[in-house]
């Protein structure tokens, strides 16, 4: 049963509906295929020797919760209208989201997670993809861009 969305504003939808799946369809194959690449582009002194497949569990585990985002943005939110569900799948993956940047706090240290000047391709990357969804999430969440007839919705 198609939904309209016509109600949820069209950067919302552009982000939660199409980049932000894709982009974590692709990091679970890149996880799943290349877990020393996935571990040197989260972790600066990290190398392709520092990777070892004995971890491999752990990034098979990591590509599960990627592949279940993905699922959950183009699948469950395209299949409902409802606001209500919008935020609490939204809410969710800003907990992850809180955690991810933790991870980078204590991968890259204070100064570097700091200091844009630092960054390389991939905290640009990954920061890019954290603080712009993440704060589309917390604006979401708090009925900014939500029109009133979509907080009637909330409620029910």
């Amino acid at each position: 049963m198609a939904s309209s969305h016509d109600h949820i504003a069209l950067p919302y939808r552009i982000v939660f509906l199409y980049i932000e799946p894709i982009a974590a369809f692709f990091g679970t194959f890149v996880t799943l295929t290349d877990p020393s690449k996935y571990l040197q582009s989260l972790s600066p002194s990290a190398t392709s020797a520092t990777y070892s497949p004995l971890t491999y569990p752990i990034y098979a585990q990591l590509a599960g919760h990627l592949l279940l985002f993905s699922w959950l943005q183009a699948g469950l939110l395209r299949s409902s209208s409802e606001v209500k569900i919008w935020k609490i799948v939204l809410f969710g993956i800003l907990m992850c989201d809180t955690l991810h940047l933790y991870g980078d706090y204590v991968g890259l240290g204070a100064k570097a997670f700091f200091d844009p000047r630092l960054w390389r391709w991939e905290e640009w990357v990954t920061f890019g993809m954290t603080y712009g969804p993440g704060a589309m999430r917390v604006a979401f969440c708090l009925d900014v861009g939500v029109g009133k007839e979509d907080r009637k919705v909330r409620g029910s």
